[in-house]
């Protein structure tokens, strides 16, 4: 059975937590999948996509420069390389999301979509 060991995974832009709200959000805009990935001391910590630009966490008519990116990202729960491609794409549409992180222990190894899976 494949799992997503066998997957060539993505890359999309990998933030700290002391980071900028602001600048987290500039890369998520630049990037296709519009996602960030939020990664302290080495471990996958949680991400950032356009779903949550839309929701209420984010304080409006505040200076988004003067907010670390933190407490702003919500943990997610990441894909491990053992997942099988099935298993990958069944949480991809359950989540209604355009990628998922995947993490070895706490590591982070990269992204998953649809386009790696089919």
């Amino acid at each position: 059975m494949t799992t997503l060991a066998d997957v060539t995974l993505r890359t999309v832009p990998v933030v700290d937590p002391q980071s900028s709200l602001a600048e987290a959000i500039e890369l998520l805009q630049a990037d296709p999948l519009q996602t960030v990935v939020l990664v302290g001391d080495e471990m996958f910590m949680g991400m950032l996509n356009a779903t949550m630009l839309e929701s209420s966490l984010i304080p409006s008519g505040v200076d988004l420069s003067t907010l670390q990116v933190g407490p702003y990202v919500r943990p997610t729960r990441p894909l491990h390389p053992e997942t099988t491609v099935v298993e990958a794409q069944a949480a991809l549409e359950r989540k209604g999301v355009l990628a998922l992180p995947v993490v070895a222990g706490n590591v982070y190894q990269g992204v998953v979509t649809r386009a790696e899976l089919s």
